[in-house]
């Protein structure tokens, strides 16, 4: 009886380890236990607390499976040096492995290559059927995400697919819990980087993608990935990791390109002429890079080997927005032909008239050529830009420029106090706004601003320029002249023109006036200052022959002033003419 009840106890006993077995199997079977699932209304990610089952692989030694799952390069030849045998003897579950390694080298580490072989694998299973289905574009849902690898391979589309959105959801929840599995995965981290990227959330993306460079810095994938996050917002960083990765893949065009594009917006143009040439070794005719080797040629003042790079792109397409804007640029200055670059970038502002680098650039030609770009003043070119970006530096120092040069002085205080209170702040825009706060009697402000940068910068021309002009607007005759003096035996010819110029202003007597106005054009012939206050004197002495000598000298150099043009044909009819 004793034995008999035993019996029935350990039957009881065995009943009860069948059961549990089965119920983790099905829990298993469906993912995990009911930890091992997502809350609907918070979408928080719940982590299974349990082991992550490797049976499907149960004859897989357990450190070879962590490698593996680690994903990375090294890790995977690590796997494959561990399981290598003759191919005879690998067990079915091995070859799948060894294809899964195989999937996830050539998919996320390309152009790394596997160095072992993948023996053919003859049954159907949810390992190599997910990379089929990322081989095809397509995210596989059906592998019921048993065990890491099935969480994971699905979200290998991500490098694949780059049209389809849809997965988006099932491929973060998967992969946020394989990254609870193994947190140090290469893999799965930049997955997470990628996945988020292509989501919008790109703080998190680059978040991800440092965790990836941090566990793998030798990986290109997850460096050059993350210098494309960082290259509008840390060029420098991500140049570096560029450069890194360029020591070990020399030849790898992606690398290349993004090395030649950083490294163009760093200032380091010989770099980003190197890169471009190698990009061009492997493709002679890639004239996007024929573009921008002219570009940068042009940056580094190379003129005629960019007019040869351009003449050549020319045959492929000579409307090529970029191309106009480097024609004219070579047009104006280095060859010095306003008209021609007036005449091309009247062509670009036709075919892309809402662009507003073409916009900018036209109204810069403008500026400088005198001369309306497609019927339109650089003042009006300006306004287009700000129209569309009313912070637009650029844009706003050339409009203020017009309204200056036009002495429309209220409206041009106006724009420039709005420029100037913009960081940083260049000097250019500094001296013009002194300037037009003379106009407006505003000297105090004009003060104000020349006094620090003269304190600090004694010896520069431009701004010892300014701090002349301001002091004789406030009416310190004797420190003017004084200063003028001292500066005269030392000056270059640009200065020693503007001192005797500015010095007429103090000289008593029109004899002095004269000689001071002469000895400035001697030291700069083009001084249209110098030559506009000659005939002044003239005009005022009604010596109109002379006046107009001198007045059509400053015509001349400013072509587009009305004003001059007006005051010319009034001396015409004085003259009788």
């Amino acid at each position: 009886m004793e034995i008999h009840e035993k019996h029935h106890t350990v039957v009881f006993l065995c009943l009860l380890v069948c059961v549990s077995l089965v119920c983790n199997g099905l829990c298993y079977a469906k993912g995990g236990s009911d930890q091992d699932t997502v809350d609907s209304e918070s979408e928080t990610l719940i982590v299974p607390a349990k082991k992550v089952s490797t049976s499907f692989f149960y004859d897989v030694p357990e450190d070879i499976l962590q490698l593996v799952f680690d994903g990375s390069p090294s890790a995977l030849r690590e796997a494959a040096a561990g399981i290598r045998k003759a191919s005879v003897d690998y067990s079915e579950r091995e070859k799948i492995l060894l294809s899964v390694m195989t999937g996830i080298m050539t998919v996320a580490w390309s152009p790394e290559k596997p160095d072992w072989e993948s023996p053919a694998v003859s049954e159907a299973n949810l390992y190599t059927g997910a990379l089929d289905s990322v081989r095809k574009g397509i995210y596989d849902s059906s592998t019921g995400q048993s065990d890491f690898l099935t969480l994971v391979l699905p979200s290998l589309v991500l490098l694949t697919n780059t049209s389809r959105t849809d997965f988006y959801n099932d491929s973060e929840k998967a992969l946020l819990l394989a990254k609870n599995i193994k947190p140090a995965s290469l893999l799965v981290t930049y997955l997470l980087g990628i996945l988020y990227r292509k989501m919008g959330r790109m703080d998190e993306s680059t978040e991800y993608l440092k965790e990836a460079v941090s566990l793998d810095g030798n990986c290109m994938q997850p460096s050059y990935a993350l210098a494309c996050n960082l290259q509008e917002t840390d060029a420098a960083t991500a140049f570096s990791l560029i450069t890194a990765q360029v020591k070990k893949y020399p030849d790898n065009n992606d690398l290349l390109k993004l090395g030649a594009e950083l490294s163009y917006r760093l200032g380091d143009y010989n770099t980003s002429e190197l890169y471009v040439a190698k990009v061009l070794q492997q493709n002679p005719n890639d004239p996007a890079y024929i573009l921008f080797r002219a570009k940068i040629l042009i940056e580094k003042g190379d003129y005629i080997r960019a007019a040869s790079l351009l003449d050549v792109y020319e045959r492929t397409d000579g409307t090529a927005r970029d191309y106009l804007l480097l024609r004219a640029r070579i047009q104006r200055d280095w060859n010095k032909n306003m008209s021609a670059a007036v005449d091309t970038m009247s062509k670009a502002v036709s075919l892309y008239p809402e662009d507003m680098e073409v916009l900018l650039y036209a109204a810069q030609t403008a500026a400088s050529a005198g001369a309306a770009v497609n019927n339109m003043t650089a003042a009006a070119l300006a306004l287009k830009v700000l129209d569309a970006d009313p912070s637009n530096s650029g844009a706003l120092n050339i409009y203020v420029q017009q309204l200056a040069a036009s002495n429309k002085w209220t409206e041009a205080y106006e724009a420039s106090s709005k420029l100037l209170a913009k960081e940083p702040v260049a000097a250019s825009v500094i001296f013009t706004h002194i300037k037009i706060c003379l106009a407006i009697k505003k000297t105090d402000e004009a003060w104000k601003l020349i006094s620090g940068m003269y304190e600090k910068n004694p010896n520069d021309e431009e701004t010892v320029q300014s701090y002349i002009d301001v002091l004789y607007a406030m009416g310190r005759r004797a420190e003017t002249l004084s200063i003028i003096n001292n500066l005269l035996q030392t000056a270059s010819p640009r200065m020693k023109s503007f001192l005797y110029f500015k010095r007429s202003f103090l000289q008593n007597g029109e004899q002095a006036v004269l000689a001071d106005l002469r000895s400035s054009l001697i030291a700069n012939p083009r001084n249209t200052d110098a030559l506009y206050q000659l005939y002044v004197v003239y005009y005022t002495k009604k010596d109109w022959r002379k006046a107009q000598y001198y007045l059509k000298q400053v015509v001349a150099l400013s072509a587009s002033n009305e004003e001059l043009i007006k005051k010319n044909e009034e001396l015409d009819r004085l003259l009788g003419r």
